[in-house]
């Protein structure tokens, strides 16, 4: 059965901005159901009509590698490297290749299956999602040892009632905790089951949990499933429906949708595993196609907007190599790439660096701007981090700034503005750089900070400009002595030092600085 069930209407606007690119259309433009990324050049896709493409440089270029393969449509695809690719069928089979595509060998068929995914986890161990072969039969869960000479059934493997699998409707965070979604086929079904294991496809322990959604006449589908660890998750319907979980998928809870999209199949989710709790899912609608992400199990959302060629076409299936780089296939053989700019800040506040621990006194959040190079300096971008205490360093992540040459400037509630030195640095989307403000004086432009440890050598942004207009200077000082005076404590601009108590070591500072004139130094 055809398994990306497409929904719904939908009014809404947006005007956030996105990363997401069309890169190209693969030769004859076949629907793309499944792809993957090997690395930031080499992607497989598998596509309808038999057909199997590889890029060696991101999706600028295809060839067709399906020598050996019917000429059914194709889903779930899996490759280890330019040599070695495995690739399912419509027909439930599996089929191997290790010369990149130049030829095919059957692995696997099972009369009646369907393929909805392949995972190799390495040359020898992987894993496969494919249909029961009727109501009352297990589902085609199935693990190899031996690089697919052998397809073993998963021990325990969960018995199908009304139901279906769906193309990509599973996510994992090893070879161990594994979810997969499924279609209950009933019309009008109002839940559908998620399966879960945490000792893996040769544990043979699995569980069912039943979502509830709001299912049409072709029944409910959670077919678009995400986990960014082994706690926190989400699962997708195509009638309307998102759900999280916060225990592994033992428990699940309602999350409101984006704002504006009212009806709608969820088509894809992907999780990142780097700790930025982020989820993106792709949607279908009956105006087109549309992307969010979000970072906190949708208490809110981001919209992403896509190119063109993706509102028609869709997010089929999303993967990503790291933060900063997404690949994307679509319908009509349409492909896409997601990339913004990552950089580790280093940096010191001068009012919160302790020498003797060569530490900051806590935690604290910063904003980084990022500055066109030339007058008048437009920003361009922006990101929010949190500077750690111990190492001094916070990750900056730019969604929405195309490659080219910036400076960043540095704002910090009790601190003065600073700019990156002379010049800017230049970046590319799709890459992770690092910025270490706090190495010399010359990190900053014009030198613009102060020496905060010998050993090692830090240099620290100024501290005291609390009312943030650029200089330190008597308005600062008399601020921090009203609220020494009225013993004000707490998270407060006042607090120069971040000990959560406003007094005369903060007013020591802002005088200090106040006394040397030191002020923002801006291109």
């Amino acid at each position: 059965m055809k398994k990306l069930f497409l929904l719904a209407i939908i009014l809404f606007y947006s005007n956030a901005q996105s990363n997401w690119t069309f890169v190209s259309t693969v030769p004859t433009s076949p629907n793309i159901s499944s792809i993957s990324v090997v690395d930031q050049n080499l992607i497989w896709v598998a596509a309808t009509a038999g057909k199997v493409y590889r890029t060696t440089d991101a999706g600028t270029t295809w060839v067709l590698r399906n020598t050996g393969l019917p000429a059914s449509d194709l889903y779930g695809i899996s490759a280890l490297d330019s040599s070695s690719c495995w690739v399912g069928t419509v027909a439930g089979s599996i089929y191997r290749t290790t010369n990149g595509g130049f030829n095919w060998t059957l692995q696997l068929s099972v009369s009646g299956s369907f393929t909805n995914g392949i995972k190799m986890f390495d040359a020898n161990y992987g894993i496969y999602y494919g249909d029961p072969t009727a109501a009352g039969q297990p589902y085609q869960l199935r693990y190899t040892t031996n690089g697919g000479t052998n397809w073993t059934l998963s021990p325990g493997a969960p018995i199908a009632g009304n139901e279906f699998g769906v193309i990509n409707a599973w996510d994992w965070t090893d070879t161990a905790r594994i979810w997969i979604g499924s279609a209950n086929i009933t019309a009008n079904a109002t839940t559908a089951n998620i399966y879960k294991t945490t000792v893996g496809y040769r544990g043979g322990s699995w569980s069912t949990v039943s979502l509830t959604g709001v299912g049409g006449t072709a029944g409910l589908y959670y077919q678009a499933v995400a986990f960014t660890n082994a706690s926190n998750g989400m699962a997708g319907s195509n009638g309307s429906n998102f759900r999280k979980t916060t225990d592994g998928g033992v428990t699940w809870q309602t999350v409101t949708n984006p704002p504006g999209l009212v009806s709608f199949a969820a088509i894809n989710m992907v999780g990142l595993k780097d700790g930025s709790n982020t989820i993106r899912v792709s949607v279908n609608t009956t105006t087109g196609n549309f992307a969010y992400k979000t970072t906190d199990l949708g208490t809110t959302w981001i919209s992403e907007p896509l190119p063109a060629q993706g509102t028609t076409n869709g997010l089929q299936h999303m993967q990503f190599v790291n933060s900063t780089l997404g690949y994307a296939g679509g319908n009509a053989g349409t492909f896409f790439k997601y990339s913004n700019i990552s950089v580790n800040i280093k940096m010191a506040i001068e009012g919160l660096y302790n020498a003797s621990t060569n530490s900051h006194n806590l935690r604290d959040t910063v904003r980084v701007y990022l500055r066109n190079n030339t007058s008048p300096y437009a920003v361009v971008d922006s990101s929010k981090t949190v500077i750690d205490s111990l190492t001094l360093i916070g990750k900056c992540v730019f969604e929405n700034a195309p490659s080219g040459t910036y400076y960043m400037q540095f704002k910090y509630r009790s601190g003065v503005e600073t700019w990156s030195k002379t010049g800017g640095e230049t970046y590319s989307t799709g890459n992770s750089y690092s910025y270490n403000l706090a190495l010399t004086a010359s990190q900053a432009f014009g030198s613009n900070m102060v020496q905060v440890d010998a050993s090692p050598v830090t240099f620290a942004i100024y501290s005291g400009d609390v009312n943030q207009d650029g200089f330190v200077d008597g308005s600062d000082g008399s601020l921090v002595d009203n609220d020494a005076f009225n013993f004000i404590g707490g998270y407060v601009s006042t607090d120069v030092n971040g000990d959560f108590i406003v007094d005369g070591s903060d007013a020591a500072i802002v005088d200090n600085n106040g006394f040397n004139f030191v002020g923002k130094v801006t291109p």
